[in-house]
């Protein structure tokens, strides 16, 4: 495992954060892939800068949907301050208020964050009318799996999410863990990388508008 990927001036650059960065890059990319130069979303066509703004819109809700979700449903199993293990939502908050805060840090939930990003497009779309939330939402499925895919090698740099114990030959070791167990992380890894690739290729040849979100979900 490498949690710090390079120290800068002193500062010590996280590999998870790093990689988090690049998974958004990646998803931004295959996005603006799929949107014709030129398009016009008041005539029903996917538009590049209102793909910018989702986007921005969609990164922020994702990563405070994560972050959140991982205080909501990983709080059982943390080291509070004087390492002691802390067994529930009230231990945690009461022990480190500011936890959710320290985006740096690895601890975030995929689906937390695609929870809060779809409850976000709910309301976007909904202030804008004259879009067409499924075609926006087909364009954004393939982003999400490539993004998932780099994200995820993230945690394995940083040592988190791993599996259950195993004597597979591919099997891990990490940090604190006794033993060696299922790199997880990399079967996220390629399964997102899969399926982001077919749905990114699927994306010209869709039979509607909504196909590609509907078979992510």
């Amino acid at each position: 495992m490498k949690p710090t990927l390079f120290e800068l001036f002193g500062f010590k650059v996280p590999s998870y954060s790093v990689l988090m960065v690049l998974g958004y890059l990646v998803a931004l990319a295959s996005i603006f892939y799929l949107t014709p130069k030129g398009g016009d979303d008041k005539k029903g066509e996917l538009s590049r800068a209102q793909v910018w703004d989702l986007y921005i819109v969609m990164v922020v809700s994702s990563i405070l949907g994560s972050k959140i979700g991982h205080v909501l449903f990983e709080a059982p199993g943390h080291r509070g301050k004087e390492g002691q293990i802390l067994h529930s939502l009230p231990e945690l908050l009461a022990d480190d208020p500011w936890h959710w805060a320290r985006l740096g840090e690895a601890g975030y939930v995929w689906y937390g964050g695609m929870i809060g990003a779809l409850l976000t497009a709910v309301f976007y779309f909904y202030r804008r009318p004259h879009l067409r939330a499924a075609l926006y939402s087909d364009a954004f499925a393939p982003a999400i799996m490539l993004g998932a895919c780099v994200g995820r090698l993230g945690c394995l740099m940083a040592g988190c999410c791993y599996g259950q114990p195993t004597d597979v030959p591919w099997a891990m070791s990490f940090p604190g863990v006794a033993g060696l167990v299922h790199p997880t992380q990399l079967y996220d890894s390629l399964v997102a990388f899969t399926l982001g690739l077919y749905l990114l290729f699927r994306f010209p040849k869709r039979r509607f508008d909504g196909e590609l979100i509907a078979t992510l979900l």
